[in-house]
């Protein structure tokens, strides 16, 4: 039982190690006023990125995104009016606040959140 121990001590930095650094363009995206400003009502995980109170929106949790699936966030950040007519979310790709090649980074950048 020690030596399972002591193994999963010395493997956890290796672990934590492996989760990818969030891409700087994709942060960029998530804060940037004239982007959309996600910050302003997300939160996203420790360490995944600022961290913020604010609590309009859900939580971007990784399971969560991976669960809804890369198409479903695209489509949830072009024009979330299409899902929920009553939301306070901008429709950001119907807007053209955010483009297509943008959306894209957001989404890898949520499907990658721990």
């Amino acid at each position: 039982m020690r030596s399972l121990r002591l193994a999963l001590l010395l493997a956890a930095p290796a672990v934590a190690a492996a989760q990818p650094a969030p891409a700087p363009d994709a942060i960029a995206l998530y804060t940037r006023a004239d982007k959309g400003r996600c910050i302003a009502c997300h939160q996203l995980p420790a360490a995944s990125g600022p961290a913020t109170r604010a609590d309009l929106g859900p939580r971007l949790e990784g399971a969560r995104m991976r669960e809804l699936g890369r198409q479903k966030l695209r489509e949830l950040i072009e024009d979330p009016t299409r899902a929920n007519p009553d939301t306070l979310m901008p429709p950001y790709g119907r807007h053209r606040i955010l483009d297509a090649a943008e959306i894209g980074r957001l989404v890898e950048f949520l499907h990658a959140l721990p």
